[in-house]
């Protein structure tokens, strides 16, 4: 595994902390096989990894406990965390200082700040330790993801619950329910949600016939003013957001990126690119996978690693700190055909499962 990019807490797992890796370090911290990862989330500035038996390793920042192991001081190589272990968890997902897993049942489990009561604990400040979130009417999650200050979580039955700092909700439109003096919003519509990703205050909502509806705010586009993204009724392969712009990934191997562009995140120079439609990532090779940091991003080509946008922590990792306005091949990556990234950081590594260049 390689990982480049911000590493002020210790979130590459590489062993020390500085400001920036602006090319691909080798990760050795790893305590599981590359082939045996099921998946990494990054966060603010901390990492979780998941095995394929269900433990979970963190490094990085942990003033509020995000990492699970029980206290609030900063890690940098990968540690197991024990809560949960025994079980086993399915999917992981991490915030700006907080986390999150699923295990096999649908079990949610929290971690990390509370500041804003993002892991709906009305009676804490932050939990350092996974702890399981006890959902409304017997209901389990599918899929839970973070905002800058708020949760989302998709539940099994097709609606979302949201809790947290969200101002930014048009909250006439969701039914408000207060548990235990925490106040929760309920989102269901006619059509079941199928997959969720959240920006730092707004929401990307897929539903069962493929359309991609963002709500939220609107102020750099990234939300297209509600309408529907996916006219093209494009098979969609993954959704992914970063702060203010997201995208998709399609059947065919195209990104479709739309939102704020003031440091490249959508691949193109700035000012030519609006805020009507979504643009296509122009990469001629076939995409294989994506993912949207907070203003930068990554994708995994046919070809090779390319990124594109914001590089002010070598988050782009291809040399230097300046923004990268196109997709920009990473001519260090040998071989990999997986990938992650955080706030402003990435990885790449190679399980051998599909694919390698």
């Amino acid at each position: 595994m390689h990982g480049w990019g911000a590493n002020s807490h210790g979130q590459l797992g590489l062993g020390f902390t500085s400001e920036m890796c602006d090319s691909p370090q080798q990760v050795e911290s790893i305590p599981v096989e590359l082939k045996n990862i099921a998946s990494v989330s990054a966060g603010g500035g901390h990492t979780l990894i998941l095995a394929d038996d269900g433990q979970l390793f963190a490094s990085g920042w942990n003033n509020r406990g995000q990492l699970g192991l029980g206290h609030a001081e900063d890690v940098n190589r990968f540690t197991c965390v024990t809560v949960g272990r025994e079980e086993g968890f399915k999917s992981i997902a991490t915030g700006w200082d907080v986390s999150g897993a699923i295990n096999a049942r649908g079990d949610l489990y929290l971690w990390g700040s509370n500041v804003w009561l993002q892991i709906a604990d009305k009676s804490v400040k932050y939990l350092s330790t996974p702890t399981r979130v006890e959902l409304p009417a017997g209901r389990y999650a599918q899929k839970v993801c973070f905002g800058l200050r708020h949760t989302c979580v998709l539940m099994d039955d097709g609606s979302l619950l949201l809790f947290g700092k969200s101002k930014w909700l048009e909250q006439g439109k969701y039914d408000g329910f207060v548990r235990c003096g925490m106040p929760f919003f309920h989102l269901k519509d006619d059509e079941k949600i199928t997959d969720v990703v959240s920006g730092e205050n707004h929401l990307v909502l897929q539903y069962q016939q493929e359309a991609i509806v963002c709500k939220g705010d609107d102020k750099f586009g990234q939300c297209l003013k509600g309408r529907d993204v996916n006219i093209s009724r494009n098979e969609i392969v993954k959704l992914q957001s970063g702060w203010s712009h997201s995208g998709y990934l399609t059947r065919h191997g195209t990104v479709y990126l739309w939102g704020r562009n003031s440091y490249g995140q959508l691949g193109v120079p700035a000012g030519t690119a609006g805020c009507d439609d979504p643009v296509l990532l122009n990469i001629e090779s076939k995409v294989i996978d994506f993912c949207l940091g907070s203003q930068h991003g990554i994708a995994l080509a046919e070809d090779g690693l390319y990124t594109w946008g914001w590089n002010e922590h070598g988050n782009c990792g291809v040399g230097g700190l300046e923004n990268v306005w196109a997709p920009t091949k990473i001519t260090d990556m040998k071989k990999c055909d997986k990938i992650s990234t955080g706030v402003a950081f990435c990885f790449a590594w190679q399980t051998g499962r599909r694919f390698s260049f």
